[in-house]
């Protein structure tokens, strides 16, 4: 009896995952305190759409709402059988796994990876894992393979809250940069400090060179975080800051505790007009020296929009206060110097129709 029902689960997600009028906004594969070992929970925000039919315009999706449902699965062929539907669908938008991992997800994590090497309307993919051994080494090659390969993804996140045995070092990031062109937003979690990065690998396909190319330039957000047993990270993406690259947002949570370091890092920001967001949650080595350092940069960089100091310890002085009014007053002058621009007078009008049987035509 209980298999007769997962096969019905199976088939009621399958059936929302090729609908023709169903948009997947979130798939997830996840375990929570309500499973067994022997299950899987899985959940699926969707909305459906009806048509919109107009004489002489074309059907339009509505949004009704919408609809999360959750669904307990066991972890053999039927849970695949889901995963392989997932894959192959047209219409979800975002997938998520998540929880302790045993030998059979980590079988469902290759399929979704195998998957996500042609899937190109999956634009979002988070995995957290918190347990494969020593395998996840392995694993993160394969992570790096994937994103070589993909051609749909906007949005990546690996985060890694488990503990690897011994230390690793890792390379692979900046590689699968180079090749990939549609990911915007990248997330890179190790907070056990089991991984080491190779992070000149991964920035340099984020430098101008000479010449003015760069290998990537459609990444906007690099979040390398819980980097905190490694020296020079601040130095490492000061040189990369330099090189005046597309990166707006860049997230160093928790990998930055030399003060210094955390000063070099600043420094670089004085010639950089691309970063507008800086985040430095709990990085211990924001103190002292840098607060003066960083009021100086905001005397000649107005570019900067944020910079979050939550958890550290200029935050604790509440010397924060100060560095948010000066960028607050950055972005007024910004504003003044805009409108004292001189505006090109127009020279031409369009004019849109927007009702039949001429709508959409200018």
């Amino acid at each position: 009896m209980a298999d007769a029902i997962i096969t019905d689960v199976v088939q009621d997600v399958s059936r929302n995952l090729t609908a023709s009028n169903v948009m997947v906004e979130k798939f997830d594969i996840y375990e929570d305190d309500g499973t067994t070992r022997e299950h899987i929970s899985s959940r699926m925000k969707y909305h459906q759409c009806k048509a919109d039919s107009r004489e002489g315009g074309l059907d339009k999706p509505q949004v009704d709402g919408y609809v999360e449902r959750k669904w307990s699965l066991s972890g053999g062929d039927d849970l695949k059988e889901l995963v392989s539907t997932v894959v192959e669908s047209t219409n979800v938008k975002a997938i998520y796994v998540s929880r302790d991992c045993r030998p059979y997800t980590y079988d469902v994590i290759e399929q979704l990876l195998q998957g996500l090497y042609t899937n190109y309307t999956i634009m979002s993919a988070v995995f957290c894992i918190f347990s494969l051994w020593n395998t996840m080494i392995d694993a993160m090659d394969k992570f790096v393979v994937m994103l070589c390969h993909n051609i749909g993804l906007k949005h990546f996140i690996f985060d890694l809250p488990s503990t690897i045995e011994g230390r690793k070092f890792h390379s692979g990031f900046g590689n699968a940069l180079r090749m990939n062109h549609t990911l915007e937003h990248l997330q890179l979690y190790f907070p056990s400090n089991s991984v080491e990065l190779d992070l000149e690998e991964l920035v340099q396909p984020l430098f101008v060179d000479e010449n003015g190319h760069q290998a990537n330039s459609t990444l906007t957000t690099l979040c390398v975080m819980g980097l905190s047993a490694m020296s020079s990270v601040g130095a490492t993406f000061a040189r990369m800051l330099q090189k005046f690259f597309s990166i707006k947002h860049l997230d160093l949570t928790i990998s930055l505790t030399s003060e210094s370091d955390v000063q070099t890092l600043i420094r670089s920001l004085v010639e950089n007009h691309s970063i507008e967001t800086l985040d430095l949650f709990g990085c211990d080595g924001v103190k002292g020296s840098v607060f003066p350092t960083i009021i100086d940069v905001l005397l000649v960089n107005f570019t900067l929009k944020n910079i979050i100091l939550c958890h550290t310890p200029l935050r604790r002085e509440g010397k924060h206060l100060a560095i948010k009014q000066q960028v607050r007053r950055n972005g007024m002058y910004k504003v003044l110097h805009l409108k004292e621009l001189e505006m090109a007078k127009p020279t031409f009008a369009r004019v849109i129709f927007c009702s039949s049987p001429y709508d959409g035509m200018s």
